[in-house]
């Protein structure tokens, strides 16, 4: 998961922003991202998932702020949440943290106490149970059925975690992601490339297709020769961004390898090498594996899923896959090539058509796969996690001896404030 932490200030005080937002502005790892003054704005937020942490400024009314705390608490418990007040009696701390703030800041904001409560906000984040995920889908032969399992892989993905999954087509000439979803998105690849301006998390945003079964699209260009527009470095910075804002990103790419692939697979947590039992195909899988291996990604993250299986067949079985590959098969899922066709041509999800297909029963188990291993590598990330506090600790010089006097009394209220109330 990206270190960058994506913020919402929620604020009934006009005059008092400014001074916060500057202080957010002068951390590098931090970046704003909305701005709010009710609970239906923060609600409309939340629900595009792009904020991981949330200042509310408590001030001039605290008890009806302290109210939406405790409903953002319950419902988005893997957010980290900070305080800032001009208040510093214990019982102003007191409140909000009990609601589920991690930090308290006290007004006037000292530079020192605002970096250190921050970073204490990222650790907490960095160790929760979500963890950013990149999956690349790519064929070991042409007609191998990538895409069909890369758009339902990704609405499971969604389903299964009840939030958006980034989807994107980088196959820039022929993709045909969108048409899987029977929609055309307003916006593409393309438009990012000739924006002009500097891609960042909202000029993303903006660009990407919501739709309504939890999976965010990014289309390929409309016109094929508008691929030549787009380069590695544009491919990398969109994964970037995307592995900030969305718990998991699922790129469909095409089953060829030069700079803007390689940006993708650089950057992937897993590979999914799609192949069929046939020779060439089983021989091409083994030959993308080496290949991959050479640009640095590890056999680990390499797996391979069969397509098209039919455990009928007299022909090459998993176990002469498993023999070339060296590795035990990831995944299979069956061969049911005419309701995968209908499917496709209706633009509508496998789930939508039949939701019992053996096929849709297949991608599900290999979403579930992805998701629960995602959630055990996010388990045994507390160690990496406080080694990034330390470093943003030591970075900004947080420490008892710079600072003043005021905030050091300030976090001795607040200390005394948790002692009280049981917490940590």
């Amino acid at each position: 998961m990206s270190s960058m932490l994506h913020v919402c200030v929620y604020n009934q005080d006009p005059n008092a922003v400014s001074d916060l937002k500057r202080h957010i502005e002068e951390l590098n790892f931090v970046r704003l991202v909305a701005e709010v003054d009710g609970p239906d704005a923060l609600a409309d937020t939340l629900r595009e998932g792009l904020v991981n942490l949330i200042f509310f400024h408590l001030d001039p009314d605290p008890d009806p702020i302290i109210r939406v705390i405790d409903d953002v608490s319950a419902r988005y418990p893997e957010l980290a949440m900070i305080a800032v007040s001009h208040r510093s009696d214990p019982e102003s701390i007191l409140l909000p943290m009990r609601a589920g703030c991690d930090q308290f800041v006290c007004e006037p904001i000292d530079s020192a106490d605002f970096s250190s409560a921050v970073a204490r906000a990222a650790s907490r984040r960095l160790s929760g149970v979500h963890k950013s995920r990149c999956i690349c889908v790519t064929g070991a032969s042409g007609g191998a059925g990538t895409t069909s399992i890369a758009c339902n892989l990704a609405l499971e993905i969604g389903s299964l975690v009840q939030r958006d999954c980034a989807l994107v087509d980088l196959d820039l000439q022929f993709g045909d992601v969108a048409m899987n979803f029977d929609c055309q998105p307003r916006y593409n690849i393309y438009d990012l490339a000739e924006s002009g301006s500097e891609l960042d998390q909202e000029v993303l945003s903006s660009t990407l297709t919501s739709l309504p079964c939890n999976v965010a699209l990014l289309g390929r260009p409309d016109q094929i020769e508008q691929h030549e527009g787009i380069g590695s470095d544009l491919v990398h910075r969109v994964i970037e961004i995307l592995a900030t804002a969305y718990e998991n990103v699922v790129i469909d790419v095409p089953g060829r390898f030069d700079a803007r692939t390689t940006a993708a697979f650089e950057q992937a947590d897993t590979v999914l090498i799609v192949c069929q039992l046939l020779v060439t195909s089983i021989r091409n899988a083994r030959r993308s594996m080496d290949y991959l291996q050479r640009l640095g990604v590890s056999e680990e993250r390499i797996e391979v899923v069969v397509n098209r299986y039919d455990g009928r067949s007299r022909g090459l079985t998993k176990k002469d896959l498993e023999d070339v590959i060296q590795k035990p098969i990831f995944a299979s899922v069956p061969n049911d090539y005419q309701f995968i066709a209908r499917s496709i041509d209706v633009g509508k999800p496998i789930a939508a058509v039949e939701s019992s297909n053996p096929v849709r029963v297949a991608i599900r188990r290999l979403a579930c796969s992805i998701v629960h291993d995602n959630a055990a590598d996010a388990a045994g990330s507390d160690d990496a996690s406080a080694g990034f506090l330390s470093r943003l600790l030591s970075k900004y010089h947080v420490t008892r001896a710079s600072t003043p006097t005021g905030v050091t009394k300030c976090s001795q209220a607040a200390r005394a404030a948790r002692s009280r109330s049981g917490r940590p």
